[in-house]
């Protein structure tokens, strides 16, 4: 999902300047190979000699002049800061930063030089892995994120956009985002398969499950199967990495409940919400409520999918397949989220 005509075009010599100024003047890059399937930054993998990684990956953000969403501002920053962030937790397999270059002097847009991690996308490797090993994978991916879900910060939202530390709820910072999305959906003159005031009313109502989330937890909001990187290590498959972070917010866990059953419900994922509830910890299980939130999510991501197309130029036709299937979900999470139990001293 790139921006057509719009991507940079970074020379070997300033990537070359950029390792040089993180990992040592001795430092050189010896090739410079653009990775595919991103679906917003140019992505670079780096062959590296004279430093203590033989490989790296550059990220470089679209010029300013590329229409964006309203969340899609700063979202190296935000990447960065997630990886900084996730560090901190012993065992998840993330990304290390190298260095950043967020001036916007020597590049169009802002640069983001961190370690290469081996493996292929679960999505890629999809067709390879034994049944006998999805389930124990499932579970491991679980794991992990039920893991990174103990990083707790100040405030809700994305961080690039000033709102943690501010002191508003999650209430306020969810409708205000999902607002945001509506709004870009206006702007940019995006169709919607769907009446926006009555999605509203819906939401609305439904509000009060919000208040439930009361500590800002650091979401990846990203993690379908081609953010998951599978490796094999000593004769098994494993996770090695988790990746592309550009999504990222200080929100409710259980927004990350979304994306790894994309256009589906992780209810059926029995594997990973048994690694999920385990790394969460005192016999955490998922109630009505709390499914009543992960429907709320699946709206907001179902939105992105059917408003981003418009601002980066894609062809309705050929995204047809995928703006499909985020209807039907977003549809489909309409209808979990009305029947989701009422308070028991009514709606707020």
């Amino acid at each position: 999902m790139s921006h057509r005509g719009t991507r940079s075009t970074p020379e070997l010599a300033g990537a070359a300047a950029l390792v040089s100024r993180h990992l040592g003047t001795g430092a050189r890059v010896t090739d410079m190979e653009r990775l595919t399937g991103g679906t917003f930054n140019d992505v670079y993998r780096l062959t590296l000699e004279g430093a203590e990684q033989s490989a790296a990956v550059l990220k470089i953000s679209p010029p300013p002049s590329v229409p964006l969403m309203t969340y899609e501002r700063d979202l190296l920053r935000t990447e960065a800061g997630f990886y900084a962030h996730g560090s901190t937790v012993e065992g998840v397999p993330l990304p290390r930063v190298l260095g950043t270059d967020f001036d916007r002097k020597s590049a169009d847009g802002d640069r983001l030089l961190m370690t290469h991690l081996d493996g292929r996308d679960w999505h890629t490797a999809r067709s390879t892995i034994p049944a006998c090993e999805r389930d124990r994978l499932r579970c491991d991916l679980g794991r992990i994120i039920g893991e990174l879900h103990h990083v707790q910060g100040v405030g809700f939202g994305y961080p690039q956009h000033g709102t943690p530390g501010t002191g508003s709820p999650w209430r306020t910072v969810f409708l205000a985002m999902l607002s945001d999305v509506l709004h870009d959906a206006r702007t940019y003159n995006a169709r919607l398969p769907f009446d926006e005031d009555r999605l509203l009313r819906t939401i609305d109502q439904k509000a009060w499950l919000l208040d439930d989330v009361t500590v800002p937890t650091l979401v990846h909001f990203d993690l379908w199967d081609g953010n998951v990187l599978v490796a094999e290590r000593e004769g098994r498959l494993e996770i090695s990495g988790i990746i592309d972070a550009e999504r990222a917010f200080w929100g409710d866990p259980l927004a990350d409940l979304v994306s790894p059953a994309l256009f589906g419900d992780i209810s059926d994922d029995e594997a990973f919400l048994a690694g999920y509830c385990s790394a969460r910890g005192r016999g955490f299980r998922l109630g009505d409520h709390d499914l009543g939130r992960v429907a709320m999510y699946r709206i907001y991501l179902a939105l992105i999918v059917l408003v981003e197309g418009t601002p980066r130029g894609y062809d309705p036709d050929e995204r047809a397949p995928l703006t499909d299937r985020a209807t039907a979900d977003l549809f489909a999470a309409l209808d979990r989220l009305h029947r989701t139990v009422p308070q028991a001293t009514g709606e707020a």
